[in-house]
Order: structure tokens, then sequence, then C-alpha cells
């Protein structure tokens, strides 16, 4: 078995430019640099490919002076006509194998690299056990931010340790994933972090021995159906299923999963469940019961439900979409008729999953 080599396995950060970014002098469209695709502007773009970039930002931060730091953007959405800063574009590449120990495959992958290429990359090189977690958009640096996760797996299980650069101190660390306060769909990095550091690099570790995350939907019968129950089909599953549920931002605007599946106590669980019973539920936190904030969506008659030029996806509710032409504030419309309407039909809070910026 072949093994990656492209970066040094004491590589942590990229050489440094003689010469610090140039920013352009005219306002920058931000509609190709979010998934949603509304229309907004900022003041510059700069990319954050180097040490120096790093500081550019660190600066900027310190001063006061507005930024935004931004990888894909497929889960941050501009509700502004415009943002008055520098939008600072995460550009930091590389991905490296480092070697086997204690039975796990471990792995360093710079912030800017693609999720969905690393999760291609890793399953074609041999080391299982990102499969579950294809084809979520986005970059590697901002996974542990929410703490991604699809099908049974959730990234925090995967990960060894997180690199950032802290904006006060000017300093470089790495936090252990015990550190990073991993929750669902949360972190340090949206709690006491937040603004405070960029994350610069990540370290995964995979198990040697594959063990198949096949209990959501119809993995398993899948996987089967193209022969053999082996993590190329099981990705391929993956793939599939999301290609069919969610739509292609390059065609139809949209963040991914727009609502977190609400945790909500055991009381409020049973209350619901008894006038539902094919309310999808999973285990979470004791005390408490995870449902699915699409199923919700969907039986409170909003599959399909369009406010101008934005709407509820109508192949999968959970999914808000930019029609062509969108707002933000129809946007910000949309989102608030989807939460007043599941909290009066079922009394449960569903809270938005990407970062609405203005």
């Amino acid at each position: 078995m072949t093994r990656p080599n492209n970066l040094r396995a004491d590589q942590v950060q990229p050489p440094q430019p003689q010469v610090a970014p140039v920013a352009p002098s005219s306002p920058v469209p931000l509609r190709p640099l979010h998934t949603f695709g509304l229309e907004s502007y900022a003041d510059r773009l700069v990319q954050i490919d180097s040490t120096a970039a790093l500081h550019a930002y660190a600066n900027d931060v310190e001063n006061g002076q507005g930024c935004l730091l931004l990888g894909e953007g497929s889960n941050t959405v501009f509700v502004s006509d415009a943002f008055r800063g520098t939008v600072y574009s995460m550009a930091l590449k590389g991905r490296q194998y480092l070697g086997c120990k204690s039975g796990k495959h471990r792995f360093r992958v710079m912030a800017g690299e693609n999720w969905h290429q690393f999760v291609e990359w890793t399953v074609a090189s041999g080391f299982p056990g990102l499969e579950n977690l294809a084809l979520i958009p986005g970059s590697v640096g901002a996974s542990p931010v929410q703490n991604i996760g699809a099908y049974g797996l959730e990234m925090c299980e995967v990960t060894e340790a997180v690199h950032v650069f802290d904006l006060q101190t000017r300093q470089f660390s790495v936090m252990s994933a015990a550190e990073c306060r991993f929750a669902y769909r949360d972190s340090i990095f949206k709690q006491e972090l937040a603004g405070r550091c960029v994350i610069t690099a990540v370290d995964f570790a995979l198990p040697v021995e594959w063990t198949p995350r096949l209990e959501y939907g119809d993995v398993k019968a899948r996987a089967l159906a193209m022969g053999e129950l082996k993590p190329i089909n099981v990705m391929k599953s993956i793939i599939g299923i999301r290609t069919e549920k969610l739509p292609d931002p390059v065609c139809l605007g949209n963040a991914g999963s727009f609502f977190k599946n609400p945790i909500v106590p055991d009381a409020l669980f049973q209350k619901v469940v008894a006038d539902h019973p094919a309310l999808p539920n999973y285990p979470s936190i004791p005390g408490h019961r995870k449902l699915a904030a699409g199923w919700l969506i969907e039986q409170s008659g909003l599959k399909g439900f369009n406010l101008g030029r934005v709407g509820v996806y109508n192949k999968q509710a959970l999914i808000l979409v930019n029609l062509g032409g969108g707002q933000s504030s129809e946007l910000l419309d949309l989102i608030a008729h989807v939460q007043s309407t599941v909290k009066a039909k079922f009394g449960v809070e569903l809270e938005a999953e990407p970062n609405l910026v203005g």
C-alpha cells in the first residue's frame, strides 16, 4: 500500500511569503463565496495562505476592523447587502500521512483542504473510516467548529487534535480532542474560542480495523447491492443518498441542513411522540432524545413552501433553498416562519445551523 508523502510529517504551517497580501480596491461580490448565493459585498478579500496572512487577520481583529474568516461558505449565509470590512478566505493547503500507531492511521490535513476530497482520498488510499461523512460541503478547517456528522458518525470520533493560531497571543498551539469540548454540532470554537483563534490544521486517527457504520437509512442495502460490503461501496451509497436528497448548490443555492436536529427533554419527547407515534427519534444525552428536524418541518406542512424567492426544498424539508435572486430579508422571514410553525405544532424550538452573517 502506498503512503501519501506530499508533506513532511513535521510540517504544521506553510512557508511565509516575503510580502503581505494585497487587497483589491473595489467591493468584492460575496455571492460566489457562499453556497446559498445571496447578493452581498465586502470591502476586501484576502487569502489566508501563509503565516503573514494570519498575522494580518489578527491585526484587523486587534484594531477592531470589520473582518470575517470564511472557508468554502457552505455553513455561512450573508444576510445583509454589504459586509463592511475584509473577508479572509482560508487557503492553507496540504495533507500528510503521519504513520500508524496504536492501531490507528494518523493524518494531518491543512484547514483549506476541501472536506469531501479529503474523504475520497482516504478511502481511495486504503484508509477507511470517514466514508459516512462523504459529500458534506465545506473545508477541513470548518469541520471541527460545528463537529460535522452524518449517517451515524461525528467528526469528534475520528479527531485526534486541532491546530490553532491564537489571534491574541499570535502563537500556534495544538488542542487535543478533549480540549475541543465537542458536542452535537458544537465545540469550544463556537463557544469560548469563537473569534479568538483560527484553525490551521486537523489531525485525524482512523482505526486500522474497519467497522462500518450502517444503522442509518438504507446504506447497508445499497452497499450490498453493489456486490460487497466494503468502504468504497459504503461511500458510494452515502454519496447516492445525499445526491438524491440534497440539491447541488451550483444549481440551487443552499447551505445544506439548515436546522439542527433538536435535542429535547424526555418529558417533551413523550408528549410529542404520544400524539405522533411515527416521530423519528434517536438516543442523545441522558434524559433527552434527538428528534428529526426535517420530519418536524415536513409534518408542519412546510415541505415545498416558498416565500418570495426562497423556500423549503420540495425533496427534503430540512433544506432551505435560494430559488434564484433571493433576498436576505426573505430568508430571514422564512427562517422565522419555519421556527414559529414547528413551535406552534410540536412545542419544539428549531435552531439554525449555518452562521448567519449580518
